[in-house]
């Protein structure tokens, strides 16, 4: 189970296209994930921090969804995060999900109320039991404030049907602690600018916002990797840094839409309160997008 959805797989942390009154633009979702899947990326993720999963509505969650399982077409797994605040919410997510044909449902821990580990774990189980399709775990503790490599989940990471922790941390020491404690479990590495050093502790794949952006790079990475060309492999780290280094100074979630807008369609700026994208980071953006390309360029002649 493991092996046939995670593996090694790159799977892109899709955006959520809209349109100026946002709406979901689910036509541009759709030209996205295509022109993505066509390019190299191996695995979509929807409906997570940069697809502004929780400032959507539930109907829009559940069609968003949709709409990516019909545009993978079986060519790569599908996985829906159902986080959501009420453990309810979270199980009519994960329903719809499994009713879609996700290949896997994915969650962060419940926020606000200051929940206990036991409220957690608990929140988690009833998702998790309430569907037959697999589960990973989203830790992301800048967002939630709670890290899941410090301890407490042990018989969540037992159950049969959670198969790897995405972990979105540079906690590289806490990352490497669940790989040895849970050696069935995947972990799968969800900062960009950490994907070689998350390899370098045994990380299985990533799930990345920039993933979708320079597949090409992340492909090279991880065949130098394998190959133990570490030189070669740091260069390539360095080249996906530089693009991500310009998303986060613009703001990377709406950098995020901008620059994948460039493979297939204007995808729109990200729901409010998240900003808009200013004519400087524009520029910024602009630059970074010629960058990569050259990146793109010398990859490809140097794996030729």
């Amino acid at each position: 189970m493991v092996n046939s959805i995670i593996g090694d797989r790159l799977f892109s942390a899709a955006v959520t296209p809209m349109r100026a009154d946002e709406s979901v633009d689910h036509n541009a979702l759709g030209l996205l994930i295509d022109a993505d899947l066509t390019r190299g990326v191996e695995g979509v993720y929807v409906c997570g921090s940069s697809g502004e999963g929780v400032n959507l509505a539930e109907s829009e969650r559940i069609s968003v969804v949709e709409t990516a399982v019909s545009a993978a077409a079986g060519r790569a797994p599908v996985v829906a995060h159902v986080g959501a605040m009420s453990t309810g919410e979270s199980i009519r997510l994960a329903s719809a999900a499994e009713s879609s044909g996700a290949a896997a449902i994915s969650m962060i821990p419940p926020l606000y109320y200051g929940y206990s580990t036991a409220d957690v774990v608990a929140h988690f189980r009833a998702v998790i039991e309430s569907v037959d399709i697999p589960f990973i775990l989203y830790n992301i503790p800048q967002f939630t404030g709670r890290d899941i490599s410090e301890g407490g989940f042990e018989e969540l990471l037992e159950l049969p049907q959670v198969i790897g922790v995405k972990h979105t941390s540079r906690n590289l020491y806490g990352a490497e602690r669940i790989i040895q404690r849970y050696p069935h479990l995947s972990l799968i590495n969800g900062f960009d600018e950490f994907y070689l050093p998350g390899l370098s502790i045994g990380a299985e794949g990533a799930i990345g916002t920039t993933v979708g952006l320079q597949i090409e790079l992340f492909v090279a990475l991880r065949r130098r990797f394998a190959a133990g060309d570490i030189t070669g492999a740091r260069a390539l780290q360095a080249r996906i840094n530089d693009t991500v280094e310009a998303m986060v100074e613009a703001g990377v979630f709406g950098a995020a839409k901008y620059l994948g807008g460039k493979y297939s369609k204007p995808l729109g700026s990200c729901r409010r309160p998240l900003p808009e994208l200013g004519d400087d980071a524009l520029r910024s953006l602009d630059e970074a997008w010629d960058r990569l390309q050259q990146h793109i360029a010398t990859t490809r002649a140097e794996e030729a």
